[in-house]
């Protein structure tokens, strides 16, 4: 037995000997990814006693010690620098590789970030979902760090001359030895940059009970206590003053609205928490055409008559380079060429982080790719008018004759959800919803949690004018709806999210879902373009988009993910295993994995089997000439389902069941109207299935009109009745 174990032995202690002599062999030492450890370089403005008080006189690019974080070494860049007004701030950046000029690029390679201003605690800035770095998004990334000229660093620090936030500097000394280590316990500043949740002002509803007359909201200027429990509700993106700015400084939240003489330079640019004195683009596609086109409309009758799509489209594209060039993106810098006590130099920073908050969603595509710098980074949609599932689908479905499930609220947020995410697909961007006082209530939680299941980083609710404003309590419930779905769903795949589509549905620019006329289709949301006008090619409006929302029905039923976006030149559509092409001509290109054809038709899907309802009208008038008072009678048989319609709240705040949708065309192409207000609840007779509704309405002008007049019922089945008459001079 002896003789068998001892070679066993033997084994056994041989193994402990190499694992002893293993014991004495250090770790091999990491190869610094910036730079040799202890290095650091001086630099000094030429001829600084000129420079005004908030400028930088010296600094000091040094090179900390290397860690190993998440599989990788890491090196720490410290920047400390000293201004004419003797103060000073200080940056630590753990990183993997040398600091790039994109943010974006940079926000992959940083581990760690952290700020120290004078004497104040430093702040480190962390990513809640990943623990990792959070790095300033307001712009002017690549101007924070020092940048060589020309050539690069040597040792990582070192060259002849760099520049700085605008201002060049030379070289005083450099050396090896200590950096600033990084703070031991910093105050932590947790964010999310994945999910911003706020409201635009600073003030919120005195009185919370909702207002459906019209009236505006007394409002309060919001208080300490006030964003505590909004903080708490899960809002963590705020509008403040500069008293309300001191009160967030040190919140797990993203502050705005402040800019100018009211925050430090350049110590602000550091901050990750701090955006900027803006947040948005302000509804570019509204604002060309109530503040471009409208104008000239009300001047020029040849040009209500030509007025195309594609004019519409020359038209915004001009207002939002406009918008970029000189609006919201714009801000920051002026705010600090308006100061004595800074000086920029060369620095020339448009602010990053802005999105469009806008109505008319199918511009999205273009504002996100039409400006490649200076642009938006998200869109966001804001509901135009009274939106809701019950009103806007069976506009859509007696608009285009389709038949999109009207008890569905997917059936509304996915087209618009479509034109957003199709966007940020095509950018590399984000996008996102808001919500307003006149969306109906039974919608809102949905829109906020299927657009976050969807991928949406910006949650947003406006808080003040009329019945766009949503009270403050029902800010905070509905934050808290979303806090609580996110918890419950934290480990949202963004980038793949992102690219979740299989189908692409492409549209004319210019065409779009109609702004605060969503649902009836006017494009723009203006009688010019009204759904009968014919374009280039002798194809109503109507039929152009007709095709499209068939196409988006079938892929609702389908259960295909699907995008939509202009058919811009060179906008990129790779990745999408099916893309249709809805042509102004009314012809449809399906390409499919590699196949391709061209369809008259779109593609109708399935639906459910059921008699759909039927109508016709009656038209009675005073006289036969302007002014003339009519009185329509609609004869609507319901089929298999019941008819519902609803044009939104009355003054009261209640829905009624309008059943009917009555529109006018005429005397000119040009020229149309929809007979029914909101809240609209006429005069019905019910007899069994059959239904009489009655609709009063005048005229003041001479020529030739069409009534038309819809009904559709809670399957989606719809039913139209055209009426022409004239009305003698």
């Amino acid at each position: 037995m002896f003789s068998r174990t001892l070679p066993a032995l033997a084994f056994l202690l041989l193994v402990r000997a190499c694992d002893g002599l293993r014991a004495d062999i250090p770790a091999p030492v990491p190869t610094p990814p910036l730079g040799p450890v202890g290095q650091r370089a001086v630099y000094r403005r030429p001829g600084d006693s000129g420079v005004v008080a908030n400028g930088i006189t010296r600094f000091e690019f040094g090179l900390g010690p290397v860690e190993s974080r998440v599989g990788d070494p890491c090196q720490w860049a410290v920047l400390q620098a000293t201004k004419a007004n003797g103060t000073s701030f200080k940056v630590w950046m753990l990183t993997r590789a040398p600091i790039p000029n994109d943010v974006r690029e940079a926000g992959t390679k940083a581990v760690r970030y952290l700020t120290q201003e004078g004497t104040e605690p430093p702040r480190e800035f962390v990513d809640r979902g990943n623990g990792m770095a959070v790095l300033p998004s307001l712009g002017g990334w690549e101007s924070l760090w020092p940048r060589p000229h020309p050539g690069g660093f040597r040792d990582g620090v070192v060259a002849r001359e760099v520049s700085l936030l605008g201002m060049r500097f030379t070289l005083e000394s450099s050396s090896v030895g200590s950096v600033p280590p990084c703070p031991e316990s910093p105050r932590r500043i947790v964010l999310r940059p994945d999910m911003w949740v706020g409201v635009p002002g600073n003030e919120r509803t005195r009185d919370d009970r909702r207002r459906f007359d019209g009236s505006d909201y007394p409002m309060v200027r919001l208080t300490r206590a006030d964003y505590a429990e909004m903080i708490d509700a899960g809002m963590n993106c705020f509008r403040v003053d500069p008293e309300q700015a001191v009160w967030l400084r040190d919140e797990p939240v993203y502050y705005w609205g402040v800019g100018g003489r009211d925050v430090p330079f350049p110590e602000c640019l550091y901050r990750s928490n701090y955006l900027g004195p803006a947040l948005f683009l302000d509804e570019p596609a509204v604002g060309t055409r109530d503040h471009d086109v409208r104008p000239l409309l009300a001047k020029d009758p040849a040009l209500r008559r030509a007025l195309t799509p594609g004019r519409m489209f020359e038209a915004f594209r001009d207002h939002f380079h406009r918008a970029v060039r000189d609006g919201a993106p714009t801000a920051f810098m002026k705010g600090m060429q308006a100061r004595a006590d800074v000086e920029l130099g060369s620095l020339r920073l448009a602010q990053d982080n802005l999105y469009s908050w806008e109505t008319m969603v199918a511009t999205a595509a273009w504002q996100l790719t039409g400006e490649p710098t200076g642009g938006p980074r998200a869109i966001v949609f804001e509901p135009p008018g009274r939106l809701g599932t019950r009103r806007t689908v069976p506009e859509m479905n007696m608009a285009y004759g389709c038949q999109l499930p009207p008890s569905n609220p997917a059936s509304l947020a996915d087209p618009v959800f479509g034109f957003l995410r199709g966007a940020a697909r095509a950018a590399d961007k984000q996008w996102g919803v808001s919500i307003y006082g006149a969306v109906d209530p039974a919608d809102a939680p949905f829109l906020l949690t299927h657009a976050y299941d969807l991928g949406a980083t910006h949650f947003f609710f406006w808080d003040n004018y009329q019945l766009a404003c949503v009270p403050y309590a029902e800010c905070l419930r509905l934050a808290r709806l979303l806090q609580a779905h996110a918890g419950q769903h934290p480990d949202r795949q963004l980038t793949s999210l992102l690219h979740a589509a299989d189908t692409l549905i492409l549209i004319p620019p210019g065409y779009e879902l109609g702004h605060v006329q969503m649902g009836r289709g006017n494009l723009w949301g203006i009688p010019e373009l009204n759904l009968e006008r014919r374009n280039a090619h002798g194809v109503r409006h109507r039929d152009v988009m007709a095709k499209v929302f068939v196409e988006i029905e079938r892929c609702v039923r389908l259960g295909l993910p699907f995008d939509l976006a202009w058919d811009l030149d060179g906008l990129p559509v790779a990745g999408y295993r099916e893309i249709v092409r809805v042509r102004e001509n009314g012809r449809i290109d399906v390409a499919t994995s590699g196949r391709h054809a061209v369809r008259n038709a779109a593609r109708i899907p399935e639906r459910p089997p059921g008699t759909p309802p039927r109508i016709r009208v009656e038209l009675n008038g005073a006289s036969h000439r302007a002014p003339r008072a009519f009185l329509a009678r609609a004869f609507v048989e319901e089929g298999t389902s019941p008819v519902y319609y609803t044009t939104g709240t009355d003054g009261r705040g209640v829905q009624h069941n309008a059943r009917v949708l009555w529109e006018l065309y005429g005397p000119l192409d040009e020229d149309y109207r929809t007979l029914l207000e909101p809240g609209a609840d006429p005069r019905v007779t019910r007899a069994g299935n059959r239904l009489e509704i009655e609709l009063p309405f005048a005229v003041d002008k001479p020529g030739s009109y069409r009534l038309r007049a819809a009904t559709t019922d809670e399957q989606g089945r719809s039913a139209v009745a055209w009426t022409g008459f004239v009305v003698d001079r």
